[in-house]
Protein backbone atom coordinates (compact mmCIF):
# COMPACT_ATOMS: atom_id res chain seq x y z
CA UNK A 1 0.00 0.00 0.00
CA UNK A 2 1.48 3.42 -0.90
CA UNK A 3 2.13 5.97 1.84
CA UNK A 4 -0.83 8.33 2.29
CA UNK A 5 -0.61 11.18 4.81
CA UNK A 6 -4.37 11.69 4.57
CA UNK A 7 -5.10 8.02 5.25
CA UNK A 8 -2.62 7.98 8.14
CA UNK A 9 -4.20 11.07 9.75
CA UNK A 10 -7.65 9.54 9.39
CA UNK A 11 -6.52 6.17 10.72
CA UNK A 12 -4.85 7.73 13.77
CA UNK A 13 -7.92 9.85 14.51
CA UNK A 14 -10.30 6.90 14.18
CA UNK A 15 -8.11 4.76 16.46
CA UNK A 16 -7.94 7.53 19.07
CA UNK A 17 -11.65 8.39 18.91
CA UNK A 18 -13.02 5.42 20.83
CA UNK A 19 -15.86 5.26 18.29
CA UNK A 20 -16.75 2.30 16.14
CA UNK A 21 -16.59 2.68 12.39
CA UNK A 22 -20.39 2.23 12.33
CA UNK A 23 -20.81 5.19 14.73
CA UNK A 24 -18.46 7.34 12.67
CA UNK A 25 -20.16 6.37 9.40
CA UNK A 26 -23.58 7.22 10.85
CA UNK A 27 -22.41 10.62 12.13
CA UNK A 28 -20.62 11.53 8.91
CA UNK A 29 -23.28 10.20 6.56
CA UNK A 30 -21.60 7.18 4.98
CA UNK A 31 -23.99 4.33 4.16
CA UNK A 32 -21.40 1.63 4.80
CA UNK A 33 -18.73 1.69 7.53
CA UNK A 34 -16.34 -0.40 5.41
CA UNK A 35 -15.64 2.73 3.32
CA UNK A 36 -13.79 4.07 6.39
CA UNK A 37 -11.52 1.00 6.35
CA UNK A 38 -10.78 1.62 2.69
CA UNK A 39 -9.95 5.28 3.40
CA UNK A 40 -7.77 4.35 6.40
CA UNK A 41 -5.74 2.03 4.16
CA UNK A 42 -5.44 4.59 1.38
CA UNK A 43 -7.39 2.39 -1.04
CA UNK A 44 -10.06 5.08 -1.40
CA UNK A 45 -9.50 8.82 -1.15
CA UNK A 46 -11.16 10.74 1.65
CA UNK A 47 -13.85 12.86 -0.05
CA UNK A 48 -12.94 16.51 0.50
CA UNK A 49 -16.56 17.44 1.16
CA UNK A 50 -16.66 14.93 4.05
CA UNK A 51 -13.56 16.31 5.79
CA UNK A 52 -15.44 18.88 7.94
CA UNK A 53 -17.83 16.21 9.27
CA UNK A 54 -15.04 13.69 9.78
CA UNK A 55 -12.91 16.27 11.56
CA UNK A 56 -15.75 17.30 13.86
CA UNK A 57 -16.68 13.70 14.65
CA UNK A 58 -13.07 12.68 15.29
CA UNK A 59 -11.88 15.83 17.07
CA UNK A 60 -9.47 16.82 14.31
CA UNK A 61 -8.47 20.26 13.09
CA UNK A 62 -10.55 20.53 9.90
CA UNK A 63 -8.27 23.10 8.23
CA UNK A 64 -5.15 21.04 8.80
CA UNK A 65 -6.82 17.80 7.68
CA UNK A 66 -8.17 19.49 4.55
CA UNK A 67 -4.76 20.93 3.66
CA UNK A 68 -3.11 17.52 4.05
CA UNK A 69 -5.71 16.00 1.71
CA UNK A 70 -5.44 18.80 -0.85
CA UNK A 71 -1.64 18.59 -0.82
CA UNK A 72 -1.79 14.84 -1.42
CA UNK A 73 -4.69 14.64 -3.88
CA UNK A 74 -4.28 17.96 -5.72
CA UNK A 75 -0.66 19.16 -5.39
CA UNK A 76 -1.09 21.87 -8.05
CA UNK A 77 -4.05 23.38 -6.20
CA UNK A 78 -2.09 23.18 -2.95
CA UNK A 79 0.83 25.10 -4.52
CA UNK A 80 -1.54 27.83 -5.72
CA UNK A 81 -3.16 28.09 -2.28
CA UNK A 82 0.26 28.39 -0.68
CA UNK A 83 1.38 31.04 -3.16
CA UNK A 84 -1.81 33.11 -3.16
CA UNK A 85 -2.96 32.73 0.45
CA UNK A 86 0.35 32.11 2.16
CA UNK A 87 -0.77 28.73 3.47
CA UNK A 88 -0.24 26.93 5.69
CA UNK A 89 -0.61 29.46 8.47
CA UNK A 90 1.70 29.32 11.47
CA UNK A 91 0.18 28.66 14.89
CA UNK A 92 0.54 32.36 15.72
CA UNK A 93 -1.22 33.37 12.49
CA UNK A 94 -4.02 30.89 13.16
CA UNK A 95 -4.38 32.33 16.67
CA UNK A 96 -4.82 35.81 15.27
CA UNK A 97 -7.37 34.60 12.71
CA UNK A 98 -9.34 32.77 15.42
CA UNK A 99 -9.31 35.83 17.69
CA UNK A 100 -10.52 37.98 14.81
CA UNK A 101 -13.32 35.52 14.01
CA UNK A 102 -14.40 35.40 17.66
CA UNK A 103 -14.48 39.19 17.77
CA UNK A 104 -16.53 39.24 14.55
CA UNK A 105 -19.10 36.89 16.09
CA UNK A 106 -19.60 39.38 18.92
CA UNK A 107 -20.29 42.24 16.52
CA UNK A 108 -18.61 44.69 14.21
CA UNK A 109 -14.94 45.30 14.77
CA UNK A 110 -13.76 48.84 14.55
CA UNK A 111 -10.15 49.29 13.55
CA UNK A 112 -9.59 51.90 16.21
CA UNK A 113 -8.34 51.92 19.76
CA UNK A 114 -6.88 48.76 21.32
CA UNK A 115 -7.62 46.51 18.36
CA UNK A 116 -5.82 48.87 15.98
CA UNK A 117 -2.81 49.04 18.34
CA UNK A 118 -2.74 45.24 18.59
CA UNK A 119 -2.81 44.89 14.80
CA UNK A 120 -0.02 47.45 14.43
CA UNK A 121 2.04 45.52 16.99
CA UNK A 122 1.46 42.27 15.11
CA UNK A 123 2.51 43.91 11.86
CA UNK A 124 5.73 45.15 13.48
CA UNK A 125 6.42 41.66 14.83
CA UNK A 126 5.80 40.13 11.40
CA UNK A 127 8.15 42.63 9.79
CA UNK A 128 10.92 41.82 12.27
CA UNK A 129 10.34 38.07 11.86
CA UNK A 130 10.46 38.24 8.06
CA UNK A 131 13.70 40.26 8.02
CA UNK A 132 15.40 37.89 10.47
CA UNK A 133 14.86 34.81 8.25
Amino acid sequence: MPYSPTANNLSDAIDASGLTQREIADRVGFNHPNVLSMMKQGVTRVPLQRIPALAQTLGMDPSQFLLVAIEEYHPGVYEVLCDVLGLPLTDAEMGVVLMFRMACMRGDIELEGPFKKALEGLMEMAEVASTSR
